[in-house]
Formats: C-alpha cells, sequence, structure tokens
C-alpha cells in the first residue's frame, strides 16, 4: 500500500498545517538545537514542527546534571546568539589531570596533565549546569516563530514515501520532507525505520552529583581511574564541582540511597586531596550505563541525531557534543541540498550526512568503550601497561595537543556552524 493510501485525512485539530520542512522528533536538547538552527539558518519559509511526548518545560529541570561543553560547542552557540546567556554560568577549564590507583591509595600520581587550552587564552571546554545550557535553548525556541512545538502528543509512526514522511500523531496525519528522530537511545523513530543497532551492557551505574569544595579548583579538571570505573571532578563556578564516578551495578543504587553523611564520606574516598573534602550541594543520582550504536544513520525519509545514534559511556563528557556536532552537519547537509533545488530529505542530502557523520560516531563510540574496559579493573598487568601508556603520552606534547583538540571538537572535518562561519 503506497504512502497516499494510508492518509485518514484527519488534520491534526493544534496544527495550522499538515506539512513542514523538517519533523524532529525529541525535545531534549539535541532536538531542541536542531530545530532553533533550522529557524535561524532555513531562511524564509522554512517550517520546522518538534514532537515531543512530555512538556518542554519539564525537560528545562535537571538538578544536579552537568556537561562539558566543548569548544565546537560553543561556537555553535555563539552562530545561534545564545552563548552570552550561558557564557557567566559555565567554568572554562584551565588543567586536566589523568591518575590510575587503587581505591585506598593515599597518593595519587598524576600520570598525564593536559592544559585545558586549545590556544592562549580559549579553552578547549567548559562545565556548565543542566539550567544553564538548557534555559537559553528552550527560551530561544519559544521565540522561534518557525518553529512549531506540539508537546504531550502521541507519535505512533509513520510511513516513508517517495516525495515525503507521512506521521500519525494524535490519530492525524502530518507530513514533513525530511523526519529527525532525536528522541534518545529507546528512539521510537529508528525502531519505526526498521534500524538495528549494536548494544553492549557495561554491567555499571553512573552516579552524578553536585558538591561544594573547600579548596578552589582554579579550573583543574581531574580524571581518576579506580578499579570500579572512572571518577571524573568536573570544575563548576563558585569552586563547587559536578562529579561523575562509575560503579559496578547495584553499588550506586545502594551509595544513592546512604545518609548524607555516609555519601559524603565515600565521595572523599575517591577524592583528590589536592581539592580538599567535599559537601553535598546537590540531589544525587544514578544511571544505568550501556553502549548503543545505530547500524545506519539514515533510512527513507530518516536521519538519527545524538543518543539515538550512539550512545556513548560518558567517561570523556562527549555525548552531548557529538550529537551537536550531528546536528550542524546535517543542518549544512539539508540546506546545502536545498539550495541546489534538491529533495532536502532525498537520498543525496541523508547518504552526505550518513558519510559525513557515522564514521566519527562509530570512532568516538568505540574510543570510549575501550577506554573504559582497559581501566575498570585493577589487574597488576594491564594496570603497569596503563601507567608506562599515560607516562608515555605526557612525554609527547603533539599527541597530547592531538587530544586535547580533539576533545574540543575542532580537529577532523567540523562543520561551518561549529567554525564560526556562515551557511551560505
Amino acid at each position: 500500500m503506497g504512502l497516499e493510501a494510508k492518509k485518514s485525512g484527519q488534520k491534526h485539530p493544534k496544527l495550522s498545517q499538515d506539512h513542514f520542512d523538517v519533523a524532529v522528533v525529541g525535545g531534549g536538547l539535541v532536538g531542541a538545537v536542531a530545530a532553533l538552527c533550522f529557524a535561524r539558518f532555513g531562511g524564509e519559509g522554512f517550517q520546522s514542527l518538534i514532537l515531543e511526548r512530555g512538556r518542554l518545560s519539564g525537560l528545562g529541570s535537571g538538578a544536579g546534571r552537568a556537561y562539558a561543553l566543548s569548544h565546537s560547542s560553543r561556537v555553535l552557540f555563539e552562530m545561534l546568539g545564545l552563548w552570552d546567556e550561558m557564557a557567566d554560568f559555565a567554568q572554562p577549564i584551565s588543567e586536566i589531570d589523568i591518575t590510575d590507583s587503587e581505591l585506598e591509595t593515599p597518593f595519587r600520581p598524576v600520570f598525564l596533565q593536559f592544559s585545558g587550552e586549545i590556544a592562549l587564552g580559549k579553552p578547549g571546554a567548559y562545565i556548565i549546569e543542566h539550567e544553564a545550557l538548557a534555559g537559553p535553548i528552550y527560551r530561544a525556541l519559544e521565540r522561534a516563530s518557525s518553529v512549531t512545538v506540539l508537546e504531550q502528543c502521541d507519535f505512533s509512526g509513520f510511513q516513508s514515501g517517495p516525495s515525503a514522511a507521512l506521521l500519525e500523531v494524535d490519530g492525524a496525519d502530518v507530513s514533513t520532507s525530511l523526519l529527525i528522530g532525536a528522541d534518545g537511545r529507546g528512539s521510537a523513530v529508528r525502531a519505526g525505520a526498521g534500524i538495528r543497532v549494536h548494544r553492549s551492557d557495561y554491567q555499571q551505574d553512573g552516579v552524578v552529583v553536585t558538591v561544594a569544595l573547600s579548596r578552589p579548583h582554579q579550573g583543574k579538571a581531574v580524571q581518576h581511574f579506580l578499579p570500579a570505573g572512572p571518577f571524573a571532578i568536573l570544575p563548576l563556578p563558585e569552586d563547587r564541582a559536578s562529579l561523575v564516578w562509575t560503579e559496578a551495578r547495584g553499588v550506586a543504587a545502594e551509595m544513592c540511597a546512604l545518609s548524607d553523611e555516609a555519601f559524603e564520606a565515600e565521595v572523599n574516598k575517591r577524592f583528590s586531596p589536592k581539592l580538599g573534602t567535599v559537601k553535598l550541594a546537590g540531589p544525587r543520582k544514578h544511571f544505568p550505563l550501556s553502549l548503543l550504536l545505530a547500524r545506519s544513520f539514515v533510512a527513507e525519509r530518516v536521519a538519527l541525531v545524538g543518543d539515538a545514534a550512539h550512545g556513548v559511556h560518558p567517561l570523556a563528557g562527549q555525548g552531548m557534543n557529538i550529537g551537536f556536532r550531528d546536528v550542524a552537519a546535517l543542518v549544512e547537509v539539508v540546506l546545502e541540498t536545498r539550495r541546489f533545488g534538491l529533495d532536502l530529505g532525498g537520498d543525496v542530502a541523508l547518504e552526505r550526512y550518513q558519510q559525513w557523520r557515522r564514521f566519527d560516531g562509530v570512532m568516538s563510540a568505540f574510543a570510549m568503550d575501550g577506554l573504559n574496559r582497559l581501566f575498570s579493573n585493577d589487574h597488576a598487568l594491564l594496570q603497569e601497561v596503563r601507567g608506562f601508556g599515560l607516562r608515555l603520552v605526557d612525554r609527547l606534547p603533539p599527541l597530547k595537543d592531538f587530544f586535547v583538540k580533539e576533545a574540543a571538537g575542532v580537529n577532523g572535518d567540523v562543520p561551518l556552524l561549529m567554525q564560526g562561519k556562515p551557511l551560505v
């Protein structure tokens, strides 16, 4: 049965039109930024739709969560005119220390130290709390007249055809030239497109919490590798820090159920002595860790971005940045295709996006996977090999510079919007 034959003919009562240039399923940070990019750079008449099963106002509340925002992501927000609202709440990273030792070891030697700058006075990354990042994004979305947001909606599925994708939303028909799946690891768009995934459960949980420090952090971030997994200390404004660490499945839940005093004691066992002791300054949360990688990032009239395409281990804080890079690349491809008079959701655009982004997504996912597996153990021989490798890298400035620029998102084929260049 063809696409046209499947139409119910019912128009959605909350929508003033029944066709959009792009429809984004998922109103999280990556999906919202995709819609904002199309609104800002799509030109007159370009219409976008966001479908969100919850409420966007609820997505802006994420107490206890913080993100590592790369330099290239900062540039993207500058291009969107949002960085000025974020800058005062974003803590630049001045240095990064890498350590590797047992939990009870009193002395933790720094095997590897990176400068946090990609050039003099230019930080490679920032740590920013969820509310400080999400607030400007969702306020801008409210002001974007070319973006229609449909909240608390029932996206039941879609059918792709030669000229459009037909979406069933709340029992009504909506069509789009391009359907963007930004709906996370459990993506309904990915499932509806029949895209298979590679999954790997780490049998680990991540713990996140904000703490107040007894000593100034001076912008230093610490990645301390412990047998259970990495323990990251990420500096925040006002001498606070966001802690992100990995524990065996079940241990994280037990820790989060402890009293404040007992939980603080567990944190201080893992903490860097150079930063003193800590006090809780926010709620604690835990979540399961796994690897997810879509076997394709595209299907007929479908493109996947963010966690719908690749869910990575958080040890390097790159998951969201990779998602923003997906968005910047997809927007560039789609709008360039449209300027040439071609179908913005056709095979030419989708294949170019796939070739551009899938290699980076795959390499990032497996790099994080390999690092987690290498460091999340206490095997004596592996510890020696790790220590040797870290010390070797520390003595090779060009290699250290490469890693810093890689994390900053300035290596490789960087989308124009992340270089600060307009889409022409």
